[in-house]
């Protein structure tokens, strides 16, 4: 049972990059397949209000959903599984969320400290994910991620 449920939450973080992606192209790709000659959303709606409040609607409603699915797991005692869905989350905020957002933000934090808890979370990815912040958070534009870098302890294992 469990496993279907955590099976459950990838395809509702991947409904979550897809209405997240604001920059769209004629050429979209998505799983290896293209499609040529598709307008983006941002052309065919150019910032429409009414777009973008239900495009927000949807994602809360999703990002609703998973963590309530994380809260569940920590009764269930999965917390392996929970330490990873909460990273999982965690990546998916920081590939195609905009961390300038307070709440946003706050709650990529939150869902660092949950991937931690319990000395479930794979240091080594935790490393090489905090160095990929530290990375990009040198790229212009970017150093909203360097004051997010310093929120994200590595918890130590002694």
């Amino acid at each position: 049972m469990l496993q279907f449920e955590f099976a459950k939450e990838k395809p509702y973080s991947g409904v979550l990059s897809v209405k997240s992606n604001r920059k769209g192209t004629k050429e979209t790709t998505m799983s290896q397949l293209n499609f040529t000659v598709v307008d983006s959303n941002d052309s065919l709606y150019g910032g429409d209000s009414k777009f973008l409040a239900e495009n927000s609607k949807l994602c809360e409603a999703v990002m609703a959903q998973i963590l309530e699915h994380l809260k569940t797991l920590a009764k269930d005692e999965a917390l392996k599984r929970q330490s990873s869905l909460g990273l999982s989350f965690f990546n998916s905020i920081l590939a195609h969320g905009d961390l300038r957002n307070n709440k946003l933000n706050q709650l990529s934090v939150n869902l660092w400290h949950l991937a931690q808890r319990h000395g479930c979370a794979d240091t080594r990815t935790m490393v090489k994910t905090l160095d990929y912040i530290k990375k990009r958070s040198k790229q212009p534009d970017m150093n909203h991620l360097t004051e997010l870098a310093l929120r994200l302890p590595l918890q130590t294992r002694t």
